[in-house]
This record gives C-alpha cells, sequence and structure tokens, in this order.
C-alpha cells in the first residue's frame, strides 16, 4: 500500500475524509430534524456538536501513538491558532444552524454553498434568486 508523507497509509486517510464528509455533509439535516422534533436552539445544539468534537479528538490524541519527533511550536502561539480556528468553526456553525431554523435546510445550504464564490456579482444574483420577492 502506498503511504503519504507523513507516513499513514492512503486507505486510512481516505476512510477518515469520508468519515469526515459523511459528518459534515448531514449536520444540516440532522439540525432540521432535531429542529423538528425538539425544542433545542441554534447555540444550544452548535454547543452540544463542538463539545461532542472535543470529547472525540480528545479520545482519539489519547489513543494514537505519539509522532517519534513532534515539529515544536511555542505554546502561546499553539494555543492561539487553535483557539482562534475553534471560535471560527463555531461562529459558523451556529450561524449556519440558525439559518437552518429560520430559513431551511435548502435556502441554508444553497445560500452557503453560493458565498463561497470568489466573485460578488453572480454570488449576489444566486442570492437575490433564492429570496421571495415582495
Amino acid at each position: 500500500m502506498s503511504t503519504t508523507t507523513s507516513g499513514l497509509p492512503v486507505g486510512r486517510g481516505l476512510l477518515c475524509l469520508i468519515v469526515a464528509g459523511v459528518a459534515w455533509g448531514t449536520a444540516g439535516a440532522a439540525a432540521s430534524l432535531v429542529y423538528r422534533t425538539g425544542d433545542m436552539g441554534p447555540v444550544a445544539l452548535s454547543f452540544w456538536r463542538c463539545a461532542a468534537g472535543l470529547v472525540m479528538l480528545l479520545a482519539v490524541r489519547l489513543v494514537r501513538p505519539r509522532a517519534a519527533t513532534p515539529v515544536r511550536e511555542p505554546l502561546g502561539r499553539r494555543a492561539q491558532r487553535t483557539g482562534v480556528t475553534g471560535l471560527g468553526l463555531a461562529v459558523f456553525q451556529t450561524a449556519y444552524f440558525a439559518a437552518v431554523s429560520t430559513t431551511g435546510l435548502a435556502v441554508a445550504t444553497v445560500v452557503t454553498l453560493v458565498a463561497r464564490f470568489p466573485a460578488p456579482l453572480p454570488r449576489r444574483r444566486a442570492i437575490r434568486r433564492l429570496l421571495p420577492r415582495e
């Protein structure tokens, strides 16, 4: 089996990508289901999803063997980078879940995908088509 530069088998990396894609791709549908069946809001749902992710990451860190020569980075810089990344992901996820509860799964997903276009004009046109006219 071929390996990447990190030394991990390619098959294992593909499995990780598939699991991450399924988890990311089903978040909106799961949120929509939670909103229909329960009384949990977007902030609470985002909190519990982030908390579960933290528990899983810590469990993997305990089980996974340490690298032979870890890259040394100052603790303050690593903590700052991790904190900013986590905060950004939490804000995005909460905003997405709020959009799912407000507009529905389809509109929230399409607007999220359209927002990634680099050109502002096609983005505005696409969003205008989605919004109801008065």
